[in-house]
């Protein structure tokens, strides 16, 4: 009867540490652009429907160095610690989109836009995980109008992504987006890129534009994820924007802001 008892009481506290467990990763996000900035390493925990991702290496000026939700990303909160502000970090997005590599003020016209996803056969593996390999394309054409002159660009977007089903895509929170920053565009692309079952563990991706006639301007973004561990549930006050935090928005220029 003592052993049973002990037994019992042994999976009970099995039971609780899983109920009570957190998972987090390092994501390293890394952009070969003009701007020639460094690698960003960020610091994601995950536990439940809260997240919390840490810029580990940030360097002012930034817009944000810590992302915050307790609803599973729908809404995310950005901090500023530095300059003790916040955000709503969707709301702000959606206020920069527009069409990759185009200024302000620019007509333009979209065609040709075309999106397609298909699955390459590999044998690799990931941090000792084996991964599905996936190929994402997009590509349109814009005709820009330039004070009555029109000029087409092709633009080009190819996205590499290794994905395991070994881990919950639930867990992935603040990838690198994949947008074009055209909303119907970009709305295909995100449920094209949905639908692929597991979690990112690489991506790859390659946008470049070009005028008709001209050469092309290539960027790449890549993020790996790795050091992925299971930890103990750390304090709800982590998931929520401390007191003391003022509301403002990032401005382009300020210190400590993009």
């Amino acid at each position: 009867m003592i052993v049973h008892r002990y037994a019992m009481a042994g999976l009970l506290v099995c039971a609780a540490a899983t109920l009570h467990a957190a998972t987090t990763y390092r994501m390293t996000v890394t952009r070969k652009d003009r701007f020639k900035i460094p690698p960003s390493i960020e610091r994601v925990i995950v536990d439940g429907e809260k997240r919390r991702l840490t810029v580990e290496n940030a360097e002012p000026p930034f817009a944000c160095d810590v992302l915050l939700t307790t609803d599973g990303g729908r809404t995310v909160t950005a901090l500023n610690t530095p300059l003790k502000t916040w955000f709503n970090n969707a709301a702000e997005r959606a206020k920069l989109l527009q069409p990759t590599g185009l200024a302000p003020g620019v007509k333009i016209e979209i065609k040709d836009a075309k999106i397609s996803i298909a699955e390459e056969p590999t044998d690799e593996t990931i941090d000792g995980l084996p991964v599905r390999k996936f190929v994402i394309r997009a590509g349109y054409t814009t005709v820009e109008d330039f004070s009555g002159t029109k000029v087409k660009r092709l633009h080009g977007i190819t996205t590499l992504l290794w994905a395991t089903d070994k881990l919950d895509r639930s867990l992935a929170f603040q990838l690198p987006p994949l947008e074009t920053g055209m909303a119907s565009l970009d709305a295909e692309l995100h449920a094209k890129t949905e639908s692929i079952i597991g979690f990112p563990l690489r991506r790859l991706t390659t946008v470049s534009r070009a005028y008709e006639g001209g050469e092309s301007v290539v960027e790449i973004l890549k993020m790996e994820v790795d050091d992925i561990l299971t930890v103990p549930s750390p304090s709800p006050e982590m998931f929520v924007k401390p007191a003391g935090y003022v509301n403002q928005a990032p401005v382009f220029g300020a210190l400590g802001k993009l």
